[in-house]
């Protein structure tokens, strides 16, 4: 998934490493009541999110920031998402903002809750997917603006 936004790349990522209750108003998928820090450092956090669809989907994910320009979560656990899937963006200059992907690498654990993952992935992931990217942005955009 790609799109664009008018802030700048390092704005972009604050939001992809930003733990606080805050992030359940930026990332559509997150629900502040489900977002757990477990760890975090100067490069890392282990963190566990969730939201509520056709029941809890959670994750815990170490995401690293350490390589310019991105911020990869890698699943370490998760009763959806087998272990290490990978979610990253990745954000570079352009004209004044920044053009931002989502790169997923999601592999479905076996059981309910990662068969309807992996349906719901099948049938509306990239529209989703594209959706929640969009509409992070904005929240960022509206934050800063």
């Amino acid at each position: 998934m790609a799109a664009q936004s008018s802030l700048p790349p390092e704005r972009v990522l604050q939001a992809a490493r930003d733990f606080s209750p805050r992030r359940a108003d930026v990332w559509p998928n997150v629900s502040a009541k489900h977002l757990e820090v477990h760890d975090s450092g100067e490069n890392f956090a282990e963190v566990t999110d969730g939201t509520w669809i056709v029941g809890l989907f959670w994750e815990r994910c170490r995401y690293e920031w350490a390589q310019p320009g991105s911020v990869k979560a890698t699943v370490l656990d998760s009763n959806v998402f087998e272990r290490d899937s990978t979610w990253e963006l990745r954000a570079s200059s352009r004209d004044g903002g920044s053009a931002v992907e989502m790169v997923l690498n999601r592999g479905f654990r076996r059981g309910p809750k990662g068969r309807i993952g992996s349906a719901l992935n099948h049938a509306i992931g990239k529209w989703a997917w594209g959706s929640a990217l969009r509409s992070a942005l904005a929240a960022v955009e509206k934050q800063t603006g």
